[in-house]
């Protein structure tokens, strides 16, 4: 439920985005047009036996779900593939290979070292699916490694070697797989992706009022698996009583199978149009959270327990959970599962009745520690659900899925149970820390018997959270930013205070009263403002008596105005080698382009052009570089500049990746305020030879920076009145920019500089 407490005096659109953590650039024989190699073609194999095995074992929650067949190879740097040297002294490696009919592949590595500057990708054929780069950082003590699946029949494995560190690197492919019914990025195919049964749910399907808050965090510490290269089994992050997010993964013993070294991690691959049990498809999600390698920390047979620590670290963008748990041994009084069954993207099931202890025989002991699920009510469990964590109904981990008998019989179970190893008996299995879990997870012996998520979910009974939009594009000279506040607790909200100010202004207080109900939003709207200056703040601070998380009841904003320009603006290139990955956009509000240029020829360099803009408007400079790489530095010395006609630099640079962009306006052609300051302040000599002198006429301090034309800083400083001196003789021949901004009023205008 919205609310606005003010009449909107200026709106303004506000576009958001969600980081993720992507491939890092694209393989350099792409750039440089080095030509592929012939794939090595794998021998065909039996495909109609391994189906007819999988449609038994397709019935067995206690083996790894089976996706792909392994080829036993060994292909290494020194046997096979082709070496080429770049004109930089470094070079590259390339192997390809090819599987008729393969849905995906993916590779083992039993021998796995890049030196520091090295990296690896893999990538297809059509150059649609692209994996890496994997770097140093990917090294273990074990020396091995395993990949995610790339999608399609033919794969190019591509290997860059500095020049500083050649003969350093250490690959040894020792196994390849062909998947024949994996899932895949690509939704044109057959995929594993509604490959589960039709009884299952997605994981953002409704399961209960009081699990919906425990349900949306936990779903963060669950993970899909590859393992032994051709299996899919799936995991969770637990946190251990230091709660310092050791990246330990509880899964099951039956998984294991080979190195864990070569183990493939996939987090929060989750549906955004959930299927709640029906015949409908589940849509894809887009996040491709992918890490490999752990090292095996502790197993047994007795509860079907595994404990790894994933070696490469999780990054914190991805938002993960480490999930808490229970050891008491206590009866659940319900309990939820949430897992990949048969490859699938995440799902959920739910059992009302609570779990019982049992003993039973399994995979080859007689008495294994299990926890019994009689029946699900909502969703089951497959294989690939194998290793997924059993939560109690305070989102506690209590077991993990060793196996059972539980599928769908159309859109609903087949009423059959599970069984899962018992947390409590893992805990102190055996005599060694390679078999049980306390030493791990209870480092340093606190004896806890209970442990909650890291980071915690808290529910609170009274919390409000505060934000702020509509400062994230600021083109106008004034703004009217929306005060977001939202009912984080338990309780009803029925009076607040809130205090609000635009840079060093004294604040405003709106005393705010109401019914704001939990999750419930509120939006106050602040009268227009106009604003001064280039820089900016705006604050904001929320008073809610008996408040118990004061965290986030305050907002802080910077944001900037943008440039006022005049109807004609310079445009200067200077590109790398390679003019024709360069191109430029100018939008106006509306988002459509009114000037553009490229892709360029080498005749072409250097390239100028006036950009006239005829009507009063806010504007976007965008230039694009069709590699990622930018136009400086790796391949050529290039560099741009946007100039207003008196010489004012709107925006400079070249070391950027895809793309870099300016906002601006022709509304005025320059302020008061800048024009005063610009008068005042003055660069001399220019050109110089390397010492210059700022002089300064104004009331105020002066702070300067000088930057290169590619936006590095080279120093910095504060001018007084008079004359002050800035020393520039170590720096090299060429265009550099200085940025004059009073210390008082907090103008700022930038002058370009030459250097001989």
């Amino acid at each position: 439920m919205y609310k606005n407490l003010f009449t909107i005096i200026f709106a303004l659109t506000v576009t958001f985005s969600w980081a993720q953590v992507t491939n890092e650039g694209k393989p350099i024989s792409w750039k440089l047009g080095v030509e592929g190699v012939n794939p090595i073609q794998l021998p065909e194999f039996d495909l109609k036996k391994l189906q007819n095995e999988d449609e038994i074992n397709d019935q067995r929650d206690d083996i790894p779900w089976r996706f792909g067949y392994e080829h036993s190879v060994s292909y290494g740097l020194d046997n096979a593939g082709v070496w080429e040297t770049l004109p930089s002294g470094d070079r590259i490696w390339l192997i390809s290979f090819k599987s008729e009919g393969a849905k995906t592949l993916n590779f083992i590595f039993d021998k796995f070292y890049i030196p520091q500057g090295g990296k690896l990708y893999f990538y297809n054929k059509e150059r649609t699916d692209l994996l890496g780069a994997y770097t140093h950082t990917q090294n273990t003590d074990e020396k091995v490694f395993g990949s995610w699946l790339v999608e399609g029949e033919e794969v190019t494995i591509e290997y860059l070697e500095p020049k500083a560190h050649l003969g350093q690197g250490d690959l040894n492919i020792s196994q390849v797989v062909h998947g024949y019914r994996s899932y895949t990025e690509n939704e044109s195919i057959q995929k594993a992706i509604n490959d589960s049964g039709d009884c299952n749910l997605d994981v953002d399907c409704p399961i209960g009022d009081d699990y919906e808050d425990l349900k949306n965090h936990l779903k963060k510490s669950v993970a899909m698996t590859v393992v032994g290269g051709s299996g899919f089994c799936t995991g969770t992050l637990i946190n251990n009583t230091a709660n310092n997010g050791a990246q330990y993964f509880l899964t099951a013993n039956h998984c294991l199978g080979g190195g864990v070294g070569s183990w493939a991690f996939r987090f929060n691959w989750t549906s955004p149009n959930p299927v709640c049990a029906s015949f409908n498809n589940s849509q894809n999600g887009t996040f491709n959270q992918t890490a490999s390698g752990a090292i095996l920390r502790a197993s047994n047979t007795k509860s079907d327990m595994a404990l790894l620590e994933i070696t490469p670290n999780l990054p914190d963008a991805w938002d993960l959970v480490w999930a808490g748990w229970d050891r008491s041994n206590t009866n659940p009084d319900f309990e939820v599962g949430i897992h990949h069954p048969s490859g699938d993207i995440m799902k959920i099931c739910r059992d009302n009745d609570g779990a019982t202890q049992g003993v039973i025989g399994f995979n080859g002991d007689p008495s294994m520690q299990m926890w019994l699920v009689n029946n699900w009510e909502d969703g089951v469990t497959e294989p690939g659900s194998s290793g997924s964590a059993l939560f109690d109904q305070n989102g506690r981990i209590i077991g993990q899925l060793a196996g059972g008998g539980a599928a769908c019989s159309g859109t609903s179970n087949n009423g059959q149970s599970d069984f899962y190893g018992r947390f409590a008996t893992s805990w102190n299995f055996g005599t060694t820390n390679s078999s049980r879990l306390s030493n791990w997870l209870d480092p340093n012996n606190t004896g806890q018997t209970t442990l909650d998520s890291f980071p915690a979910m808290e529910l609170l009974d009274t919390d409000v959270s505060v934000s702020v939009n509509g400062l994230d594009e600021v083109c106008a000279d004034s703004v009217s930013p929306e005060i977001v506040l939202i009912n984080a607790g338990n309780n009803s909200i029925t009076a607040l205070n809130v205090d609000y100010a635009f840079n060093n202004d004294a604040p405003i207080t709106i005393n705010w009263s109401g019914t704001l109900l939990p999750g419930e939003i509120e939006i106050l709207i602040v009268p227009e403002y106009s604003l001064q200056v280039e820089e900016n703040e705006f604050t904001v601070d929320v008073d809610l008596a008996g408040d118990e998380n004061l965290n986030n009841n305050q907002s802080i904003t910077s944001f900037e105005v943008a440039e006022s320009v005049g109807n004609d603006i310079e445009l200067s290139i200077n590109f790398d080698n390679y003019p024709g990955e360069t191109t430029w956009e100018v939008t106006n509000s509306s988002g459509a382009v009114v000037q553009s240029g490229g892709p360029y020829g080498s005749g072409d360099n250097p390239f100028n052009q006036t950009i006239n803009l005829n009507n009063d408007d806010c504007y976007t400079f965008t230039i694009f570089d069709e590699f990622g790489d930018g136009i400086c530095c790796g391949f050529g010395n290039g560099s741009y500049s946007l100039e207003t006609n008196t010489g004012e630099v709107i925006i400079s640079g070249g070391d950027f990746e895809s793309s870099e962009s300016v906002n601006f306006n022709n509304f005025i052609t320059l302020s008061q305020d800048t024009f005063e300051l610009n008068n005042s302040v003055k660069l001399y000599p220019n050109p110089t030879n390397g010492t210059v002198y700022i002089s300064n006429t104004s009331a105020n301090q002066i702070d300067f920076r000088v930057f290169n034309i590619t936006g590095k800083l080279i120093t910095k400083g504060t001018a007084g009145l008079n004359e002050t001196t800035i020393n520039l003789n170590q720096v090299n021949a060429g265009i550099y920019l200085v940025k004059l901004t009073d210390a008082e009023t907090k103008v700022t205008t930038t002058q370009k500089l030459i250097v001989h």
